[in-house]
């Protein structure tokens, strides 16, 4: 009964080591057609997302800016927007109105005289 228990196992390990051998095989022909070089590295897939553009740094903020360009007379807001980039003020967004009407209506920093502003 012994005998048998290890004719068994010496079959089965048989067995297992020509499947192993064709599965190496039918990889590095796998490999081979994707041109990695070796066998047993796999080109990694990021699961990243691109890398954002970095942001852009301005000397002052878009408020104090906004407080400098408009401390000498009330501006509306397109003359507000073409004195600060002026200024040398880069906007991120596509849309640099938008960024500057949150400035400009909230927290009550700016006073609004018909449509001209000027810091409160």
């Amino acid at each position: 009964m012994r005998t048998d228990s290890i004719t068994k196992y010496v079959a089965l390990r048989r067995a297992l080591l020509n499947e192993k051998a064709k599965l190496e095989a039918g990889l590095a022909r796998i490999n081979q057609a994707l041109s990695v070089d070796s066998p047993r590295s796999v080109p990694a897939v990021s699961k990243h997302k691109p890398a954002r553009a970095p942001r852009l740094k301005n000397r002052m903020s878009l408020r104090a800016a906004v407080i400098q360009v408009t401390k000498a007379k009330p501006l509306t807001k397109p003359e507000i927007l073409g004195a600060v980039q002026k200024l040398g003020y880069r906007f991120a967004s596509a849309q640099p109105m938008r960024s500057l009407n949150t400035i400009l209506y909230t927290n009550r920093q700016f006073k609004n005289s018909g449509g001209k502003f000027s810091p409160a």
